[in-house]
């Protein structure tokens, strides 16, 4: 039987004996409090919350690019010399930094990594290992239950034949941001990356069809979480400093700084660095921000949807409220209302004028959130404008956010019909540690109108700087280049630049791998941000300002 669902498991015991004992086979423990199982469609995972070990579950969801392929030529194009300002490095001759002993994690598409621009003068690659996640072998990494594993050995033996085998990416986006960081530009010298000497460890997600749409392809977060697991591992295995870059988002969520990446204690240590894009879903009509004024009030919430198979919708309340949620159909159906119960009880049923199935379940308060959280899934969803009605039941404040997932997922047609651009942030982006990336134009020397904001609730601010992200010109595959835009670009960018000022801390002052927190170069960063005299800083769209690597080295140098 396929196995069609996965969930991740917040545990606390022995969960290892715990599932054999349920003969769960699939399964991939990623740390001490974290696991994930892959099951079939009828799945009963009432069972799991019985087991003693298990705290809490969570269904796996979708997760997108942060990058957009143009079809811009490449003449009209940005290189990555100019967007990240390494020209000041180039023409330093005390300053001879390109990487060296760094190494960057790519969780994205894949690479090709015959590619010219990954090859040394040696005729070696630049990749220490790639784990494919939907090639199907013998060769699995650490008894993960699928993909393969690829060796720094196999890869150099398939440059020396000219094999392109043993994995491919097919989209392009794990190649161009692999470029962005370490592209040697042997093909086009100018368009070169940041940080040629670094290594690479990429993971290939395993690509999911047809959920929202049929033309779209999409990833899940629990296969993402288990390439950090994959990449910390290498990374301890190679006793070097790594940097992991987000290129792929899950649905945005209100930023308060806790996600299921903080359940992995390496990315707090020192030597481990994240930098994620902020998402790309400014202006897209995923997010709506109300307010119920009174326990007698009532909102209806339009939504527009086009042509999809499914759509879900994501309620978090923003205080103590218990809100009650109930969905509308287009031709005036009602499902049932969802009020608060202690039990994990789901609601569900289907619109017969429609043929369109409902669930709705939430926690109260959410382990993550600590507050309530709200999941509509509606399966073969029909076109028309559909309504989510939400009830005050207990109220304090009143203020929720909706989402729906990202909008390169979804019909062009689908979004809130009173949108808001701000609390945009993608999740696993917005972690306190995390280095969170926002998207600059250059050309314009304004914001890029795509990229996600951050919140006005609450002291904790996204994202953290911005970087150039549009129209740049990067490594593509079949040894070609491609214009991109997007917060995945921006945050390589900023990911390449990491990597510079990790080296030139190393090298130039007491820190050390062991020494070295991920705060450290965040502040840094902040730091030697370009402010415009026009804005207040830091704010909810630039965050503490526009990367400058000439400027933030200079900060270094004045603190060392």
């Amino acid at each position: 039987m396929p196995l069609n669902k996965s969930f991740f498991i917040i545990y606390s015991g022995n969960i290892l004996n715990e599932l054999k004992s349920k003969n769960i086979k699939n399964f991939f423990i990623l740390n001490s409090h974290l696991a994930i199982i892959n099951v079939s469609e009828t799945f009963d995972c009432e069972m799991l919350r019985k087991l003693d070990s298990v705290v809490s579950i969570i269904e796996s969801s979708s997760m997108s690019s942060l990058i957009e392929l143009n079809d811009t030529s490449i003449e009209n194009g940005e290189t990555i010399k100019d967007a990240s300002g390494i020209d000041y490095i180039e023409k330093n001759p005390y300053l001879n930094l390109k990487g060296k002993n760094i190494l960057v994690a790519i969780i994205d598409s894949g690479i090709d990594y015959l590619n010219k621009d990954f090859i040394d003068d040696d005729n070696k690659t630049k990749i220490l290992s790639i784990w494919d996640q939907q090639k199907v072998s013998d060769k699995v990494y650490d008894n993960v239950p699928f993909g393969t594993e690829i060796t720094e050995d196999e890869i150099n033996e398939a440059i020396l034949n000219n094999n392109p085998n043993l994995t491919t990416d097919t989209i392009g986006t794990g190649t161009i941001v692999s470029g962005i960081i370490c592209g040697e530009g042997n093909i086009i010298n100018d368009y070169r990356g940041i940080a040629p000497e670094s290594k690479l460890i990429v993971v290939k997600l395993k690509e999911y069809n047809n959920r929202y749409l049929n033309t779209r392809k999409s990833y899940r977060d629990t296969d993402f979480l288990a390439g950090i697991r994959y990449v910390l591992d290498i990374a301890k295995r190679e006793n070097k400093p790594l940097i992991i870059n987000l290129t792929v988002g899950s649905i945005s969520s209100e930023v308060n700084g806790m996600n299921l990446l903080d359940t992995f204690d390496e990315l707090s240590n020192p030597g481990v660095f994240v930098v994620g894009g902020a998402g790309n879903q400014g202006n897209t009509g995923i997010h709506y921000l109300g307010k119920l004024e009174s326990i007698n009030d009532i909102k209806d919430i339009i939504i527009q949807v086009g042509e999809q198979n499914s759509l879900d919708i994501l309620m978090e309340v923003r205080s103590l409220d218990k809100l009650g949620v109930q969905i509308i159909s287009p031709s005036g159906e009602l499902s049932y209302i969802a009020n608060y119960t202690p039990e994990n009880i789901v609601f569900s049923g289907s619109f017969n004028s429609e043929n369109t199935k409902y669930r709705i379940y939430y926690s109260y308060p959410d382990l993550l959130l600590a507050r309530q959280k709200v999941i509509v899934n509606l399966k073969d969803i029909k076109p028309g404008v559909w309504t989510l009605r939400v009830t005050p039941e207990f109220l304090v404040n009143g203020e929720f956010n909706l989402y729906l997932p990202n909008k390169n997922l979804l019909s062009e047609e689908t979004k809130f019909v009173n949108s808001d651009s701000i609390s945009t942030i993608t999740t696993y982006s917005a972690g306190k540690n995390t280095i969170t990336v926002g998207v600059f134009n250059d050309r314009t020397s304004s914001m890029w109108l795509g990229s996600s904001q951050g919140s006005t609730f609450g002291d904790f601010l996204k994202p953290d700087i911005v970087a150039s992200g549009v129209d740049i010109i990067s490594t593509f595959i079949n040894n070609t280049y491609k214009v991109s835009t997007g917060s995945g670009i921006s945050s390589s960018i900023a990911t390449g630049v990491v990597a510079l000022i990790i080296e030139y801390l190393i090298e130039q002052s007491k820190f050390t791998r062991l020494t070295l927190f991920p705060q450290v170069i965040k502040t840094y960063l902040m730091l030697g941000a370009e402010k415009k005299d026009i804005y207040k800083y830091p704010n909810i769209s630039q965050g503490y300002g526009i990367l400058n690597l000439e400027n933030t080295i200079r900060e270094i140098a004045d603190n060392l």
